[in-house]
């Protein structure tokens, strides 16, 4: 059994409700599918979290565009929240605490590729940016196909934050309120974990996904969006940001 978390987006109050209720399930490996900065107003704390608790962090698009300051291909809003984060996390000379947590994420990998699973961010040909949307079936079939060609049995990503699995026909099934129990498809496919920090499915409830022996188990997670919105206010960031937490969009 293992629990999978991606898209935290420096949410605090999201990810310690999260690793309450994997606590609660007696779960110990914990993996982290990347973007754990970006969009929110407590990155270092949630780097601190993620390097105490999971057995791996892979590297997202947001914590590469902090790291490398190429933020070219980000939106607007995106844009300025990273610079604020990489000016915040950025170390100078006198900074141990900083220091450590940039090599953290510096150090993360793309990929791993482990006991018949792979992991990603965001798709198998691209492991830190590509999308893979959900009308990529039928919109961009040889996409679909060159990322199928990347991978021989399940394959696990966020970047979307749409929970649900894309299988082999391309076709994309979105996870929901009255379906979160699902059957690990025997070969390959590509399951998104969803999004602890930023959920975009219609539900403010923070998502993460529980592997155990044969099934996908997405859970939905209340957390205190007030206390995020009022921090996100406080440290200027846009005020969109808090907005759109409520609406999970």
């Amino acid at each position: 059994m293992f629990a999978l978390i991606s898209d935290l987006h420096a949410n605090l109050p999201a990810l310690e409700a999260v690793f309450a209720r994997i606590d609660e399930l007696g779960i110990k490996d914990v993996y982290c599918l990347g973007d754990v900065v970006g969009y929110g107003p407590w990155p270092a704390e949630c780097v601190d979290l993620v390097m105490e608790r999971c057995r791996f962090t892979l590297k997202g698009n947001h914590d590469d565009g902090m790291l490398t300051g190429s933020m070219h291909d980000f939106n607007p809003l995106a844009r300025e929240s990273l610079m604020w984060t990489r000016k915040l996390m950025k170390p100078g000379f006198f900074s141990p605490r900083k220091k450590k947590r940039w090599a953290y994420l510096d150090a993360a990998r793309s990929r791993v590729d482990q006991d018949g699973f792979t992991f990603v961010h965001a798709s198998p040909r691209d492991p830190i940016k590509e999308y893979v949307l959900k009308s990529d079936g039928f919109l961009d079939p040889e996409k679909m196909d060159e990322n199928f060609r990347q991978i021989e049995g399940p394959c696990f990503n966020g970047h979307t934050h749409q929970p649900g699995s894309t299988t082999a026909d391309f076709r994309f099934h979105q996870a929901s309120a009255d379906r979160l129990v699902w059957d690990l498809p025997k070969g390959p496919c590509i399951i998104n974990v969803g999004s602890v920090g930023q959920p975009r499915d219609g539900d403010s409830r923070s998502c993460f996904l529980v592997v155990d022996e044969g099934k996908l188990l997405y859970q939905r997670v209340d957390y205190d969006i007030q206390r995020m919105q009022k921090e996100i206010l406080i440290q200027r960031l846009s005020p969109y940001l808090a907005e759109r937490l409520v609406h999970g969009r």
